[in-house]
């Protein structure tokens, strides 16, 4: 006898399949970036015009961060260190506790940094950012110019009466 060559398959109704897609990308998304337990280094401008560098944290890193002891600027890199602790393994999550670490940087010139927050030992993050110059007075235009000139006029009368 021959051996039959019938393929078996199973078809699925649309809303199976539907769900089963619907429920990838659920879980997709649940272990994307966005819930990672990565920490996040940026840097911010301060109202007095000095920088600082921040480390947002989460408690699911099973490291023990410490406050910056060093930070060292060198033209264009930035240095921050943090002193060494032993770590311990972490056996379990640890419930979810944000907070943020941050380091005096001071004033910086315009230009492209990039900085380092390091504990030996432990981690080593690191981040670029842009320190803009201050910005340019546009003055192209007649009518700004002529503006100017009467600003100066009407404000300065004596200065441009004839004797």
């Amino acid at each position: 006898m021959p051996k039959s060559s019938k393929r078996f398959s199973v078809r699925f109704p649309i809303e199976m399949k539907t769900q089963f897609l619907v429920s990838c990308l659920i879980a997709m998304l649940l272990s994307s970036s966005a819930w990672a337990d990565e920490p996040e280094l940026w840097v911010r401008q301060l109202s007095n015009g000095t920088y600082e560098a921040v480390l947002s944290l989460n408690s699911f890193i099973c490291v023990q961060v410490n406050a910056a002891s060093s930070v060292q600027v060198d033209a264009f890199e930035i240095l921050i260190e943090s002193p060494t602790t032993e770590q311990f393994p972490c056996v379990h999550r640890p419930p979810i506790v944000y907070y943020e670490l941050t380091a005096a940087i001071g004033e910086l010139v315009p230009g492209n940094y990039t900085v380092t927050w390091n504990q030996p030992g432990n981690f080593s993050w690191s981040t670029t950012f842009l320190v803009k110059g201050p910005a340019a007075i546009p003055s192209s235009s007649i009518w700004s110019l002529a503006l100017l000139i009467l600003g100066l006029l009407v404000l300065t009368p004596r200065a441009f009466r004839f004797q």
